[in-house]
Parts: C-alpha cells; sequence; structure tokens
C-alpha cells in the first residue's frame, strides 16, 4: 500500500469505518453494537457473521422473487384469455361472422381464440319434464292429443362457447415443473334470438303457436267456428237494432252542447257513448282475453261473469244520468238567455239578438222540465 501523505491516510481511515459501519449493518444480533463496545477498552477483534448469512439466504429470496414474476405473469395472462374467449365469441353474433375481426392485440397467433360447442351452462331445466313443452304428445282435458315441436323449446338452443387456449413457458426458472402456463378459458353465450327465420317460418306475421304445436285446428274447432258465425250474424241481422240504436248510436246525444247567444235546439252533450261495454273493471277483462280464458267456471264466475253482471245492471243508471246532464243543460241555456233579455241592463243590440229566440223558449221549457222530473223520479226508483 502507498502512502499519500496525510490526506491519503485519512481516506483510508474513512473507508475502514465505512466498511465496519455496513457489517454492523448486517448483524443479526440486536444487542452487536453494544458487544462491540469494549469493556476494557479493548475492541474485539472476532469478525460477524452477516456476509455468510446473506449469502446462505440469497438462493432462497432470489426463489421467491422467481415465483413471484410467474405468479404475475400468469394473473395477467388469464385475464387475457378470459377477455379474448369473450371476444370470440361475440364477434360471431348476427349478422357478423369474425372472419374479418382479427386475434386481439397481444394475444399469440399460435394461441387458441375460436368457438366450439361446450358444456351447458344450464344443469337443472324446471320445464324439462313439462307436458307442455317436452311432450310428446301433449294431451287436452277432452282426450285430444296435440304434437309438441320440443326443439323450438330448448332454452339452450343456439349455445356458442367461445373458447381460449394458451400454452406459454415460465419468464423465469423454465426448468421448474410443469415448466409453462397452461391457460384454458370458456365464455358461453345464448345466441338463439327465436326469430321467424330460425323457425323455419315464411314471415314474422305467421303465428307460432301454429307451428310449436302443429294440428288441424279447422277441422277441431269448426263447430265452434259456426257456432260463432251463427251468434254475429243474429247481432247484425237484429231485426231490434233500432230500438238498440240508444245504447251507442243516439243521434240526440251526440248533438252539441248548448252554448252562446243563440238557440238552435236540439241539443245534447256532444258524443253518443257506448253502453254495451261496462266502463269499469270489466271492460279490462274482456279486451285482455289471456286473463279471460280459464277452465274453472267459479274463477270466471268471480272474475267476469259477476262483475259484468254488476255493471250491466247499472246501464239504466248510467242512461238517465246522461239523459239528465243533456236536458238539464238545455234548460239552463234557456234560463240564461231570458235572464239576460229581460236584465234592463243588457244592451239593446243583444236584447234584439235573443228577441226572436224568446217564443221557443217558452213553449219547449215546460216540456224539459217534465222530462226531468220525469227522469229523476226514474233515477230514484233505482
Amino acid at each position: 500500500m502507498h502512502s499519500y501523505g496525510r490526506h491519503g491516510k485519512a481516506r483510508n481511515a474513512l473507508e475502514q469505518r465505512c466498511f465496519r459501519f455496513v457489517f454492523l449493518s448486517f448483524s443479526p444480533c440486536p444487542d452487536t453494537r453494544k458487544s462491540l463496545t469494549p469493556r476494557n477498552g479493548v475492541a474485539p477483534t472476532r469478525a460477524g457473521l452477516a456476509p455468510l448469512e446473506l449469502t446462505l439466504s440469497l438462493p432462497i429470496m432470489l426463489f421467491v422473487m422467481g415465483l413471484m414474476v410467474i405468479v404475475g405473469t400468469t394473473a395477467s395472462w388469464k385475464v387475457r384469455a378470459v377477455t379474448n374467449s369473450r371476444q370470440a365469441v361475440w364477434r360471431t353474433v348476427d349478422p357478423r361472422n369474425g372472419e374479418n375481426d382479427p386475434h386481439s392485440r397481444g394475444w399469440p397467433t399460435y394461441a387458441r381464440m375460436e368457438t366450439a360447442e361446450g358444456s351447458t351452462p344450464i344443469d337443472d331445466d324446471p320445464y324439462d319434464t313439462h307436458e307442455v313443452v317436452r311432450g310428446q304428445p301433449l294431451r287436452a282435458p277432452s282426450g285430444e292429443q296435440l304434437k309438441v315441436r320440443e326443439s323450438l323449446f330448448d332454452m339452450q338452443d343456439g349455445l356458442t362457447n367461445g373458447v381460449t387456449e394458451l400454452e406459454r413457458p415460465f419468464p423465469v426458472m423454465g426448468n421448474m415443473p410443469p415448466r409453462q402456463i397452461q391457460l384454458y378459458r370458456e365464455h358461453p353465450l345464448l345466441s338463439g334470438n327465436w326469430q321467424f327465420r330460425e323457425m323455419e317460418l315464411q314471415s314474422n306475421a305467421q303465428r307460432r303457436i301454429l307451428f310449436l304445436y302443429p294440428a288441424d285446428y279447422g277441422r277441431s274447432l269448426s263447430r265452434n267456428v259456426q257456432r260463432y258465425h251463427e251468434a254475429a250474424l243474429a247481432i247484425v241481422l237484429n231485426p231490434l237494432n233500432p230500438i238498440l240504436e240508444t245504447l251507442d248510436n243516439d243521434d240526440e246525444l251526440r248533438n252539441p252542447v248548448p252554448s252562446g247567444l243563440t238557440y238552435n235546439p236540439p241539443y245534447g252533450i256532444g258524443r253518443a257513448p257506448d253502453y254495451h261495454v261496462p266502463e269499469r273493471s270489466p271492460r279490462g277483462l274482456l279486451l285482455n282475453p289471456d286473463r279471460v280464458c280459464s277452465t274453472s267456471r267459479d274463477e270466471l264466475s268471480q272474475t267476469v261473469i259477476d262483475p259484468l253482471v254488476a255493471e250491466t245492471r247499472r246501464v239504466p243508471d248510467r242512461l238517465a244520468r246522461d239523459f239528465l246532464r243533456m236536458y238539464r243543460s238545455h234548460l239552463a241555456h234557456i234560463d240564461r238567455l231570458i235572464d239576460i233579455y229581460e236584465n234592463p241592463r243588457t244592451p239593446p243590440p243583444v236584447r234584439a239578438r235573443i228577441r226572436p229566440f224568446v217564443p221557443a223558449m217558452n213553449r219547449d221549457r215546460p216540456d224539459l222540465e217534465q222530462r226531468i222530473e220525469q227522469l229523476e223520479s226514474f233515477q230514484q226508483s233505482l
């Protein structure tokens, strides 16, 4: 060792202190600094074991670090596999076919990314044994048999799986079994749309029920169809139709409501209500056959027949109510015009305009009062 004078000795002393501080920092003993403090003023000459312990633990630390790299790399490729399995099946949904859609960026060209048939996602179908869905055949309460096209009720028809598969060597410690990352992911998709083309129908207007349950309904329902035609003709050709026009086509009620300073009877309520269909809850039932259809007489009696009879009994009251409103508005119009005509403050031009109507109004007033009185007594009798 060469001497560099006073500055060289100072640098050597500083290097020795730094070297000693580094070895003291790696010492596992918490009381190392105290143990190196001389009791008799003499420093110990035995060196520490920290370098040896670092040498022994370094392979373990490197092995754990390698495992961390492998786990992190595998996790990132798992995310890519799940994402690309979804992309593989969704890029083939109609009207696309996936031919012009390349692999995602970062996904190896040698790795698998395609669609394939796989396991069914629905293991327990609650309608698997239902007679309406699985047949065969469907038996009606009357004993008739009806064929069921089971394939059209298959919930998993058109199931497609997006599949990704990848084998990639470990980024580190390549000789450790199994020596590679192996990934396989599936993404099932129920892509069936139950459209008329898939069901082999001619158009979207064709009734599906006739295709799901193929049968000659015309032959089995010919008797009911004939009864319906006869009932419809009886209603259309009913000789009492002119009398029943009051129930939905009354000309008197359709007349306009009185207004202004003119008097031009007859007056009405401005519309002709339809009294055939009740205006309360049975109207909604009759306009929704799915709520009316039932094989239980008791249920039909409670939900349809009884409310319909109750509403039908209110038809006379509804008729009396509307005719009373018509006659009362007519009489109120007469009273208003007479009051204006007899009022001394009314301008002469207005009185001159009303004067030609006064005789007709005085002639119609008693008739209106008599009709109102009759309808009020009839309404009280109900």
